[in-house]
């Protein structure tokens, strides 16, 4: 098992990649706002890769019988 100091860091970097992915698809509905389509495509696919991060350290966390925390 993951000891609690490395659960509460690995539970904190789920947050960051999830944060991070919401500023992605943030700043892509303001170029489709202003008709900047590839721009609003490529910051998509950012904000995907941003949750296969956030759900590749999920994954690791309940692989490890840790406890994941979905804070706000």
């Amino acid at each position: 098992m993951l000891s609690q100091d490395l659960q509460t860091a690995i539970n904190a970097q789920i947050k960051n990649e999830y944060y991070s992915s919401y500023l992605y698809l943030s700043m892509a509905a303001y170029c489709e706002s202003i008709n900047f389509a590839g721009f609003a495509g490529w910051l998509r696919r950012q904000s995907e890769e941003e949750l296969t991060h956030a759900m590749r350290f999920f994954d690791y966390m309940l692989d490890r019988d840790g406890r994941v925390v979905l804070d706000t």
